[in-house]
């Protein structure tokens, strides 16, 4: 088996000079656990205790979880360092001649925003760049900002999905700076929104718990989905950080969303179903499998209409189940599913690979054994010789 998280946390502790009470003590665990979970018989399952451990150790997220550069699609991956160079070259000055026409670049910023959401990652990464660069000399206009906003929160997500968190954060950096420069409340709150999944990419949960509170105070009444977007946000970090019952703006997040008629308008897919997603991630991080595969029992998956929700329907599903100890051949048929859906997601996930790499090692069913196996080579797990 290539390295896994616990085999990589353990050479970090080392590289540190750290003992396994000194690390685990930094970290808020206990030594057995942490022993358990370098050791590969404990697999880390929640967000907050990768955290823990980055801060521990005084590395990032990145670090311990790796990039997935070994599993991502090379179409995709090739994609990003034109990206980069696009978001590099530009600023909101202004300066340069128009590039193409508003209304067609404001067509393709929505097409592209969709084409992300149908987990379309190498296609929506080969037309960003010249996308970006032709906003970029549009900014006089405000139909130009606008545009511009839609298009950097698709590359923040984007790129975080491909491993380049700091990119992800200064494409929704970018977004921000323009919708402030727009001015209008509910466009930088839709900025601010696309900031705080980049921080969460980062594993800076606080920042971006304070970002959703602070947007949440300035978002215009009537805005509902982008409420419910940091509403949801706000909640979830509160599972992650603990000591606040994120309860509460969940339960705020699902009386906004049964009064949404358009849910995906600026491609948040804020719905009923989706807020049920949101909790089962919630409960999952709050270590409740329980609870988190009950949930999964209550969606249709029909209503989350959108592949880059349903991958992660699948892949929390699985992980509920596995945390429940049912039967392997139950997990592997939904991280199938969810890779047939959105195979770079659900590769370069932290915990279906700790979930894979655990079947591989310990499954004695040969029908199971062969598909984990084919699972964990697709992923990068297992080493050639």
């Amino acid at each position: 088996m290539a390295d896994v998280i616990g085999t990589t946390i353990r050479r970090l502790r080392r590289w540190r000079g750290l003992s396994l009470e000194q690390a685990a003590g930094l970290a808020g665990l206990s030594k057995g656990y942490l022993s358990k979970i370098e050791n590969g018989i404990k697999p880390v399952d929640r967000r907050s205790t990768l955290v823990a451990i980055a801060r521990a150790l005084r590395v990032s997220l990145a670090d311990i979880t790796g990039d997935g550069l070994e599993i991502r699609d090379p179409e995709a991956d090739s994609t990003v360092p034109a990206i980069r160079q696009a978001l590099l070259d530009t600023d909101l000055d202004g300066n340069e001649p128009p590039i193409g026409e508003l209304g067609a670049l404001w067509g393709e910023a929505q097409l592209l925003a969709g084409l992300r959401q149908a987990n379309q990652d190498a296609e929506v990464g080969r037309r960003l760049p010249p996308l970006l660069v032709a906003l970029h000399t549009h900014t006089s206009a405000s139909d130009g900002l606008r545009a511009l906003v839609t298009a950097t929160h698709t590359t923040a997500l984007l790129t975080k999905g491909l491993g380049a968190g700091d990119l992800s954060w200064i494409a929704a950096s970018r977004g921000y700076e323009a919708a402030t420069r727009l001015g209008e409340p509910e466009w930088v709150a839709l900025a601010e929104f696309a900031r705080t999944q980049a921080l969460t990419g980062l594993g800076a949960h606080l920042r971006a718990e304070k970002l959703a509170r602070q947007a949440l105070d300035t978002v215009p009444a009537g805005v509902t989905d982008i409420r419910g977007a940091l509403t949801l946000t706000s909640g979830y970090t509160a599972s992650v950080l603990g000591g606040t019952d994120p309860g509460a703006a969940l339960d705020e997040a699902a009386a906004l969303a049964e009064h949404v008629e358009d849910g995906n308008r600026h491609f948040l897919l804020f719905s009923p179903a989706n807020v049920v997603l949101w909790r089962m991630s919630s409960a999952l991080e709050l270590g409740d499998h329980a609870k988190a595969a009950a949930l999964a029992d209550t969606i249709n998956p029909t209503d989350l209409p959108i592949d880059s929700r349903r991958t992660t329907f699948l892949i929390e599903r699985a992980r509920a189940l596995h945390g429940l100890k049912r039967p392997d051949e139950e997990v592997v048929r939904l991280l199938l599913s969810a890779e047939k859906v959105g195979p770079i997601r659900m590769r370069a996930n932290p915990f279906v690979r700790e979930i894979v790499a655990t079947m591989v090692t310990r499954t004695r069913r040969e029908s199971v054994a062969r598909e984990a196996r084919g699972l964990a080579s697709r992923m990068g797990l297992l080493r050639t010789v």
